[in-house]
């Protein structure tokens, strides 16, 4: 079946789901299903396997999820995203808790039926990384940060737009205006008993990550500048705060970071002096071309925020691709090859031991 023919099946379904009260669920749920599998057939010819190594870390979560994971795959190579399987499993479990549900992936309002609908956990997780799939590549084609796709997860593609028209990047503060904007046009107050999350859930993003262990990440195996063992001790420190939110001036976990405060303090458990700013880290390091950036490295932005200042933004470069950072969506591990990091790149700097 050609891929015209693949969107007129799940547009007749969609017809279909608006009138879903005219239908069993048994039945919306054949129509469902009929739908996905022309087009996951369709689309899993044109799109590659992908790299299986997961760019985020490995899901952290109990057994009533993790055994999903042969499955999850299944749709997520099919959609040519597998290496983004660990991280749906986290986003499962924010999801569903410790719920026995079979909607496993909480897809059944989304395509228009009551909550739970959907009992078919091969069904779900077919709707379900469709939908995260058409936030990324939204995302991604607004330039926006992966936080934001997350979040987008939650409250629908249009926080995406949002985030674009506001900077780029993902915040708290940023969700929740969004929150309290969707929650206006549909007249709820939020006030009552939706409080404190009014539309959707403005703290998801960190509620999905703290899902993710980010030490199965390989750095490359490059060796790193400041030695192996000085290199694991920012790492171990590093990893105390995942999921911590971005805090402005914050130099201390008594009362959080920012992205300059939290280079300074784990390096500092390496016996490694740096300066307080982003731009006074900056000044003290090395350039370096990227292709000699190894672990251990830092990686400067500019743009990031209104400032006098050259350089906004400052992470640890991990290698792969990746950074440690703290940013507007919290502490973690972040991908430096997101459309919106790398719009306002700067370059690598090493530090002289």
């Amino acid at each position: 079946m050609n891929g015209v023919s693949a969107i007129a099946a799940v547009k007749g379904t969609v017809f279909v789901l608006r009138n879903w009260k005219s239908l069993t669920i048994a039945g919306v749920l054949i129509l469902i299903l009929m739908a996905g599998l022309l087009l996951g057939a369709n689309m899993s010819q044109q799109q590659p396997a992908g790299d299986l190594n997961s760019p985020l870390g490995v899901a952290k979560v109990p057994q009533h999820i993790s055994k999903w994971k042969e499955l999850v795959l299944e749709y997520t190579t099919k959609q040519g995203i597998p290496e983004y399987t660990d991280f749906l499993l986290a986003l499962m479990y924010q999801e569903i808790g410790n719920s026995q549900t079979l909607d496993i992936m909480q897809s059944s309002e989304s395509v228009g039926l009551p909550p739970n609908a959907i009992q078919d956990p091969a069904i779900s997780v077919d709707l379900g990384v469709r939908h995260f799939k058409t936030v990324l590549e939204k995302g991604q084609e607004a330039g926006v940060d992966f936080a934001a796709i997350v979040q987008s997860y939650n409250f629908g593609s249009g926080y995406i737009q949002f985030v674009a028209s506001n900077g780029g990047a993902h915040t708290v503060e940023l969700a929740q205006k969004f929150s309290l904007k969707q929650a206006g046009k549909l007249n709820w107050s939020c006030s009552d008993w939706r409080a404190p999350f009014c539309y959707g859930d403005y703290t998801y993003v960190q509620k999905v990550m703290k899902n993710l262990d980010p030490s199965a990440i390989s750095t490359g195996g490059d060796v790193s500048p400041l030695g192996k063992a000085a290199f694991e001790t920012i790492m171990s420190e590093a990893k105390k705060y995942v999921g911590w939110p971005y805090v402005w001036a914050g130099a201390h976990p008594d009362t959080g970071f920012d992205c300059s405060g939290f280079t300074q303090w784990t390096y500092a458990k390496a016996g490694i002096k740096l300066p307080r700013t982003a731009q006074e880290q900056y000044d003290v390091s090395s350039k370096i071309p990227p292709g000699e950036a190894r672990p251990g490295d830092l990686v400067f932005y500019t743009g990031t925020y209104e400032t006098d200042k050259y350089i906004t933004h400052i992470g640890i470069y991990m290698g792969k691709g990746k950074m440690f950072d703290s940013n507007g969506s919290g502490i973690g591990i972040h991908d430096i090859s997101d459309p919106y990091w790398k719009s306002h790149l700067v370059g690598f700097g090493r530090i002289a031991l």
